[in-house]
């Protein structure tokens, strides 16, 4: 009988383990009618260890973890889809500021354990996390070609450890689709893993609405966010930075900043010392039954980003610049209601040197490109049979970028269903129009003649439908 009631107490705990604190908190509450059962109850192994506080007992729970040490727990994808509500429909939540996102959910969380007089667990907290993603279209390409393809696109394991109430790290690799002739031929044959974001974060936002990130992460110029599942918006592509860097940052519900240091890979010197950086400013307010948020951001050398290193990491020689580019970025998320709008800009705020990368309208009068890009997104969400869904379209546009293979134009109409918990079933029509027929680029351009860059697909559009399944965990 001991060993039954025991089986059935375990089983509820580490039921209650699983989830956010406000989970526990549901769970809590439902089984109060136990409460007297389980302080009864004393586990023979941990009758001689003492709760960290006299204040409070320690739940059976929280005594096993403490004498057996640190449990590894399943948490929906930390700090990115903790929730059931509108960012479930968002097939692509921004990398960016996922140190940020991490520290309010762990606040959260801090604040509910102090409420309810729990003791902080003495032993590191590991939370495993992750996503797996699977894609099937169909396409008629710019030269009215048809192609279809099934592909696993992507998947991620995420680990967050949480050491003390103001230090956590953050790993997650994710496994990478891309065909590398010099490997093999054979997709299944380059499936390989690779590091995202690896970093450090020190700070409690229940105490001070500083911090500080050190590591790999994806730095703070621009956001990303997308309703789209399976193309990213221009903007997003050429822009979007992975960098090692050391970030200070201030948060409150009001105001957030941040800025970065890093060395980069592309230079005008010698390249030997750290020579990128930059800002990022987000003002929060809420006008009636308006919800917004508007950042500007500015950084030393856009050359970086992983779109246009995509042309200038071919080799050492190809990194050094004639000049660097500054950029700017703006971005915006308002909703009202059901409606959420996205509306993101990115610019260089001076053209490249035209041995660097350089555009011509013509095909023959060429001169440094001035790249710039912008992504516009609107989006309703309503319930079918309860469950979430969207319907959204986006619009993303380039200037001067044919140089580093993107299209001209990109729509996007998606549909997605939140069809249970972990599970996002979405429906994606796409249509690029490529760079015009007399377009032409030069100087460092991406290596060998991909499909955007392809004299002979030029001035044409494209159509594809796909039908894309992310799980995540």
């Amino acid at each position: 009988m001991k060993k039954l009631l025991f089986l059935l107490i375990t089983t509820t705990l580490f039921a209650i383990q699983e989830g956010t604190y406000i989970q526990y908190e549901e769970v809590e509450q439902q089984t109060k009618e136990d409460q007297s059962l389980r302080d009864s109850y004393q586990n023979p192994l941990l009758e001689g260890v003492d709760a960290p506080t006299k204040k409070e007992e320690l739940t059976l729970q929280q005594r096993i973890a403490n004498y057996f040490g640190t449990f590894v727990t399943s948490s929906p994808y930390p700090g990115v889809r903790a929730t059931f509500e509108g960012t479930e429909l968002m097939s692509s939540l921004s990398s960016v500021n996922k140190d940020l996102q991490i520290l309010l959910e762990l606040e959260e969380s801090t604040l509910y354990m102090r409420q309810k007089g729990i003791p902080y667990p003495v032993n590191p907290r590991i939370f495993l996390s992750g996503q797996i993603e699977f894609t099937g279209f169909v396409q008629r390409d710019a030269r009215k070609h048809a192609q279809s393809d099934l592909d696993l696109t992507n998947a991620e394991v995420d680990f967050l450890i949480v050491a003390a109430p103001w230090l956590y790290g953050f790993m997650a690799y994710e496994y990478d689709n891309s065909v590398d002739p010099a490997i093999s031929n054979s997709r299944v044959q380059n499936a390989r893993i690779h590091a995202d974001s690896l970093f450090l974060t020190f700070g409690d936002f229940s105490r001070e609405p500083w911090y500080g990130t050190i590591g790999q992460t994806y730095i703070p110029f621009g956001q990303y966010t997308t309703y789209n599942p399976v193309h990213d918006p221009l903007n997003k592509i050429l822009f979007w930075t992975l960098a090692r860097d050391v970030t200070l940052g201030f948060y409150n519900d009001t105001l957030q900043f941040a800025a970065y240091v890093f060395k980069g890979d592309s230079h005008a010197d010698s390249g030997n010392n750290i020579n990128n950086y930059g800002v990022n400013l987000a003002i929060h307010f809420q006008i009636k039954k308006l919800d917004a948020k508007i950042e500007v951001g500015a950084i030393r050398n856009i050359a970086d980003s992983l779109g246009f290193q995509s042309a200038f990491d071919v080799t050492s020689s190809t990194e050094q610049l004639r000049h660097i580019v500054p950029g700017i970025n703006t971005n915006g998320n308002f909703t009202l209601g059901n409606w959420n709008l996205l509306l993101a800009y990115n610019q260089g705020l001076r053209a490249f040197n035209r041995r660097d990368a350089a555009f011509s309208k013509n095909g023959t009068t060429f001169k440094g490109a001035m790249i710039k890009a912008f992504d516009a997104e609107l989006a309703y969400t309503f319930k079918i049979r309860e469950r979430p869904s969207s319907l959204a379209f986006s619009y993303s546009r380039s200037y001067e970028a044919l140089g580093f293979n993107i299209p001209k134009e990109r729509m996007v109409l998606t549909w997605a269903l939140y069809v249970f918990r972990g599970n996002l079933l979405s429906l994606e029509l796409n249509s690029d129009k490529l760079y015009d027929s007399t377009n032409r680029a030069a100087g460092k351009l991406v290596p060998g003649t991909p499909y955007y860059l392809n004299p002979r697909n030029l001035g044409h559009r494209d159509f594809q439908l796909s039908v894309d399944y992310l799980f995540y965990f």
